[in-house]
């Protein structure tokens, strides 16, 4: 391997493990993946990859395209500070992509692409490690802290398919147990995505295996795997009051009605004496959907979207959510906020491309239906592309998935 190549290897392998540690360091290492992708670019005289065909080529259209209707929301944005620094932050989203894009990445083969998930595993696992010895887990963010155990989850389902009867019994051992620390991870920082799209997995797993294996055997790892997380999810401490989030309108409000709705599953009834009570996400929701029904197709543009969603708060009686400046928490709202339908269609393009490689290539089409399952369940439940941690990470992810096809990597059941 060359030296460029052997250093733009090994700063991606690091870029994919700072990430999912720390966003302000895992920024600087995307930066550098950048960099000395450049310096490759040049050291070869050569900008583009060699092989890339016609989807790879719509790949490239709908990574710039999606960035670029963001843009374009500046010319109706009245906030046009607002808008450009919306636009500036969402630009690291390109940097990922187009290194794999636009640079030739012949070098890379499977045991490459291995080594970068397992510098994600060890990086979940040291995370994971030190939020259970300092007692830290309340102080992650549930949603994109999710979204890095997820990951390694079919990583290491795949391995142990594949490469289960070849591994040494210790590196078994110890996939094993990686998989048990994502159940647990994932349910002590109490993610409600995390859980959910941990469930979907595990059935994703069982059909797998039952499609490419003997069907009981699809269905007892499926059954043993949703055993273990339900239990799990049961017998370990968790902040189940997350679950159901109230809000409370009026300051005036009985505390011990405060309390009950806190820590219930349900919504409580209002009442002329204890104000208004309801539960924040359907809240958030609802006023998320009036704002788009009244400018659906183009939405209000980057720089204002935000500021319409929170004055429609309070329009609708939601004063507490006003006053917090709470988003969307659901990228698809949001991406219809802020670029309308015309964006949210784009966003769904750029989302399923890698999928559609796969699929046409017909080489590792499971790995990135997992991992594209992972991103678009996630988006559901927090504004993940609109944060930096997000952004970087979703960025680095659907690299991945480009250049595991890109490759040529075979399907998960090549070896089960």
């Amino acid at each position: 391997m060359k030296w460029y190549n052997a250093l733009q290897f090994i700063v991606l392998c690091l870029t994919v493990a700072l990430v999912a540690v720390d966003w302000g360091i895992g920024l600087w290492a995307t930066v550098t993946f950048a960099v000395v992708t450049l310096v490759k670019i040049v050291a070869e005289k050569r900008v583009g990859n060699p092989s890339l065909d016609t989807p790879m080529r719509v790949t490239l259209l709908a990574v710039v395209a999606y960035w670029l209707v963001n843009v374009a929301s500046m010319l109706y944005s009245t906030d046009l500070s607002g808008a450009s620094d919306v636009v500036f932050r969402k630009a690291v989203m390109l940097v990922a992509p187009l290194c794999v894009l636009l640079s030739d990445m012949s070098y890379v083969r499977q045991n490459h692409l291995r080594a970068v998930f397992y510098a994600l595993l060890v990086a979940v696992a040291g995370i994971f490690v030190y939020d259970w010895v300092t007692d830290s887990f309340e102080d992650k963010n549930h949603s994109y802290v999710a979204m890095y155990i997820l990951t390694v989850t079919p990583f290491i389902y795949k391995e142990l398919a594949v490469r289960r009867q070849s591994m040494p019994l210790w590196w078994r051992l110890a996939l094993y147990v990686a998989a048990v620390m994502t159940v647990v991870f994932i349910i002590y920082i109490d993610s409600r995505a995390g859980i959910l799209c941990l469930y979907g997995l595990e059935v994703l797993f069982g059909v797998h295996l039952a499609l490419k294996s003997r069907w009981w055997k699809g269905a007892l790892l499926a059954l043993l795997l949703v055993g273990l997380t339900f239990t799990a999810e049961k017998k370990l401490p968790s902040h189940n009051s997350r679950l159901s989030v109230a809000a409370v309108t009026s300051v005036a409000a009985d505390e011990s009605l405060v309390e009950a709705v806190a820590a219930g599953d349900t919504v409580l009834a209002t009442g002329p004496l204890y104000g208004k009570y309801y539960d924040a996400r359907m809240a958030i929701n609802e006023t998320a959907l009036k704002c788009i029904a009244d400018s659906p197709v183009l939405g209000y543009g980057v720089g204002d979207y935000d500021t319409v969603l929170i004055d429609r708060y309070g329009t609708e009686g939601y004063q507490s959510l006003k006053e917090q400046r709470i988003n969307a928490h659901n990228q698809y709202t949001e991406t219809a906020l802020a670029t309308g339908i015309v964006g949210l269609l784009v966003m769904l393009w750029w989302l399923v491309m890698p999928l559609f490689v796969a699929w046409r290539r017909k080489a590792a089409f499971w790995e990135v239906l997992t991992l594209t399952f992972i991103v678009m369940f996630s988006l559901l439940f927090e504004s993940i592309l609109e944060r930096q941690m997000g952004m970087q990470f979703v960025a680095l992810l659907y690299a991945l998935m480009l250049l595991t096809v890109h490759v040529g990597r075979q399907p998960l059941n090549t070896e089960i």
